[in-house]
């Protein structure tokens, strides 16, 4: 059940550019507030961050955002949950 979360919440972050997350002005922002950075170690705006980029980032950064996926997943309330609290 929560790895069905972790991909809803990735198909929430990338919306709608699921096909294309690189271009997702949400994820270009949280990224450039991480601190990436370039080859000459200059920090990069979103604007410059290219898919080849996101990919890096993706591979370099994988504990970090399997670790807030997991957080994340069990911070997200069941739907059986949500209407326990709605009713």
């Amino acid at each position: 059940m929560r790895g069905l979360r972790m991909i809803a919440i990735l198909l929430r972050l990338a919306w709608p550019y699921w096909l294309t997350p690189w271009r997702s002005p949400l994820l270009r922002w949280r990224m450039e507030t991480y601190g990436v950075r370039d080859a000459q170690g200059r920090l990069l705006h979103a604007s410059d961050i290219t898919a080849a980029r996101f990919i890096r980032f993706l591979v370099t950064h994988r504990r970090a955002l399997w670790a807030y996926l997991c957080w994340a997943a069990e911070g997200q309330a069941s739907p059986r949950a949500l209407r326990r609290l709605a009713s």
